[in-house]
């Protein structure tokens, strides 16, 4: 027997009645949240309109505080405040009529928020790139239109309504927060403590005024247009010089604002003599790119002063002309800054054979040094090459006939760009000194240390090259009239400055270092030198902060740089071979800076885990005894240079054991830790928000090379039995920290005199 199971159709009518039920009540739902919404929108877009437009009024009207037409502060603040209101209104009326012929949506606040995006980005574009910039032009106008929104909204239904209080309210804490944020100097950085105790010194302490009084003036033109000192109240008037074949255009602008063209260009200094019977020796300080009409020159009066006092007779060079302005930069500037510091050497010599002038007699043209600072540090090393050079390389029309004794350069937080002939600047056997600092948030990177790289010590003169990293230095405040803004206003409310040293500090710091090494290189004295070889000899008299170093001189003799190929398991000397174990990553490759900038040196990169695995080892094995110079004796040291690279969480400093054997089968080990510490990972935040800081700065650490020297003897008080002058091997042996990462390089014996 057969079922029949009956199933019963619903009605059609039945189904579509539930269906239009079901879009009625999505309908219902969707008004609901609509009219709150669009009543909220109806309310508040006017605000967010002009709030929009106010924060461009804002920014464009913070720039004027920070620019210079030359027409005096009061025009400059008045012209931008006409700009900001008149131009920025103007330009959202005039989209506000191009839109409304092509949209029905509150025409304002479109207008508001494209124009002020276009503008704003516009005039960030002028400071930065493009990329760099987009994100913080994003958030500008955001917080324009939420702000705006959150104070339209109970301006325009007024505050009866509790929404309104509340949204008032927010409105206050927003953008309290927001100016908080804005005005604060930044946070700090975490950072684990390293402590390194200081060497007792061995020479006196040379930030210190020495016994000489000192008489200042000027030398000029005796016709600059915006300042007395160099034009009618000039004490020594000096010619002009034709700089038009060493730079590019000069402007117009430029020419109605200094007064003369780039075919007359004054020899402007401020001299800081010491008094006394001399010949001193002479050092020309000049400064770098800055704002030409805040003038930069008397930044230094402090170095003058101090070194002055000390028996050096030093200059502080005008060359403002040269700076960037809101009429354009002059192109080439650097080549022009380089030449005029010759030119004022040139001056000068002349000058002392002259009875009538305060420099007769007075100038010891054996011993010249000069010191820049950023860009005035490339102008410096390009000067000392100039210095050398029968005819300028661009242009070779163009006759040098300087070649002059310029014995030291100090470099200042340098640029290092420049070229001559699309080729790097080298230069061998100068005396250079090199201080940079890890917040330095106008060039952002170490760039001096290529500088470093590219003065060769051929031994052939008694020259001695140093570096001196500072953590928590600046770019500005080694210039006293630059001081903590690393950039323009209203840019610096961004920098991240809560790290910084205080100004006096890093002065400190400068004052040290800056008259130690002159006192090493101009007046021979050798007790400033260990201070060069050694940072903590020179602790005591240095603020609290984080140091980090490099050194060379005639008596280091490397063995192996790894510029020499791409084989890993060879070294530069043909007597070397390589072998290493158990390392996560081991490979040879350049050094780079925050932003993957080429650093000019090669070396090789050692990663391990010991949880991975342990007793990782790198050896240099001796297929031949090394010969004098290279090899090892009781008064000599084993010295390498090496930089920290492990990640930015990984703080924890650095060790290691460094072992070597002799063809006896003896070998002896000295511990890193005991020689100088390597510090941890050094993170650093140049601006208050992540996402500017890593398109603008790059990572979060940068490496830095620090030069580490172990006396053999160490090795021979710990074992007895090992033959220094039969050394087979050199192993690097990475068993006391449980993970790291290094970069190794100049690997080498120091054969102190």
């Amino acid at each position: 027997m057969k079922w029949r199971i009956r199933v019963e159709q619903e009605p059609e009518y039945e189904k579509t009645r539930k269906e239009t039920h079901n879009q009625n009540k999505v309908k219902k739902l969707f008004t609901r949240i609509r009219l709150p919404v669009q009543s909220f929108f109806n309310a508040s877009w006017k605000g967010a309109s002009y709030g929009a437009t106010l924060i461009t009024m804002l920014l464009i009207f913070a720039i004027g505080f920070d620019f210079h037409t030359g027409l005096g502060k009061l025009v400059d603040v008045v012209l931008f405040f006409l700009i900001a209101i008149i131009g920025t209104w103007v330009a959202v009326k005039i989209g506000e009529w191009l839109i409304k012929r092509v949209k029905k949506l509150p025409t304002l606040f479109i207008a508001s928020l494209a124009i002020s995006l276009t503008i704003t980005i516009y005039t960030l574009d002028q400071f930065r790139s493009l990329e760099n910039i987009l994100p913080l032009a994003y958030l500008l106008v955001a917080i324009g239109v939420i702000t705006g929104a959150l104070f339209g909204y109970p301006l325009t239904l007024g505050l009866k309504k509790p929404l309104s209080i509340i949204m008032l309210l927010l409105g206050v804490f927003v953008t309290g927060i927001f100016c908080y944020w804005l005005f604060t100097p930044g946070t700090l950085d975490e950072r684990l403590a390293n402590t390194v105790e200081p060497f007792s010194p061995v020479s006196q302490n040379p930030s210190e005024y020495g016994s000489h009084e000192v008489n200042t003036f000027t030398y000029g033109s005796g016709t600059d247009k915006q300042r007395d000192e160099f034009g009618n109240e000039v004490d020594l008037q000096t010619r002009s010089v034709n700089a038009s074949s060493m730079i590019g255009e000069w402007s117009k602008e430029r020419e109605w604002f200094w007064g003369f063209k780039d075919a007359n260009v004054p020899l402007n200094g401020r001299v800081f003599m010491p008094e006394g019977e001399g010949p001193f020796p002479l050092v020309l300080i000049v400064h770098g790119n800055h704002k030409m009409e805040d003038f930069s020159d008397q930044g230094y009066n402090y170095l003058g002063e101090l070194l002055a006092s000390r028996g050096f007779l030093t200059v502080s060079v005008d060359e403002n002309f040269f700076n960037s302005s809101w009429s354009g930069g002059v192109s080439g500037d650097i080549n022009g800054r380089a030449w005029l510091l010759l030119k004022h050497i040139e001056e000068i010599e002349s000058l002392s054979t002259q009875q009538d002038t305060q420099f007769f007699n007075k100038v010891d043209m054996d011993h010249i040094a000069l010191i820049g600072h950023s860009r005035g540090g490339q102008a410096a090393i390009l000067a000392t090459k100039f210095n050398e050079l029968d005819r300028y390389p661009n242009n070779a029309n163009m006759r040098f006939d300087f070649n002059y004794k310029i014995e030291t350069v100090i470099a200042l937080a340098p640029t290092d760009y420049q070229t001559l002939s699309d080729r790097k600047i080298e230069v061998d056997d100068v005396n250079y000194l090199l201080l940079g600092g890890s917040y330095d948030s106008d060039l952002s990177e170490f760039e001096g240390d290529r500088q470093y790289n590219g003065i060769e010590l051929t031994g052939s003169e008694n020259a001695m090259k140093s570096s001196l990293y500072i953590d928590g230095a600046n770019h500005g405040q080694f210039n006293t009239a630059w001081g903590e803004n690393d950039t323009y206003f209203p840019f610096t409310l961004l920098l991240n400055k809560q790290p910084l040293l205080e100004g006096d500090e890093q002065r400190q710091i400068s004052s040290t270092y800056v008259s130690g090494f002159l006192e090493a290189t101009l007046h021979e004295d050798e007790s400033y030198q260990p201070m060069f070889e050694d940072y903590r000899y020179a602790l005591e008299w240095l603020p609290k902060a984080t140091y980090i170093s490099q050194y060379e001189d005639p008596s280091y003799h490397i063995f192996s740089d790894f510029e020499e190929d791409v084989n890993v398991l060879t070294a530069t000397s043909p007597y070397i071979e390589i072998t290493a174990n158990s390392f996560i990553q081991w490979y040879e490759g350049e050094l780079e800076f925050r932003r993957d900038k080429e650093r000019g040196t090669h070396g090789v990169f050692l990663k391990w885990d010991q949880s991975y695995s342990k007793n990782a080892s790198y050896s240099l094995d001796l297929t031949k005894p090394l010969q004098d110079p290279y090899n090892f004796t009781p008064n000599s040291g084993l010295t390498f240079t090496a930089a920290n690279v492990s990640e930015a969480e990984d703080q924890q400093p650095v060790d290691f054991k460094v072992t070597v054997s002799s063809a006896n089968g003896e070998s002896s080990s000295v511990m890193l830790s005991d020689i100088m510490p390597m510090h941890g990972a050094l993170p650093i935040q140049h601006t208050k928000t992540k996402f500017f800081e890593e398109r603008r700065y790059g990572e979060p650490t940068e490496p830095v090379l620090q030069t580490f020297n172990i006396p053999m003897q160490l090795f021979k008080k710990e074992n007895s039995f090992v033959k220094l002058d039969e050394i087979d091997s050199i192993t690097f042996e990475f068993n006391a920290s449980p993970k790291g990462k290094i970069f190794l390089d100049q690997i080498g014996v120091n054969q102190p005199n």
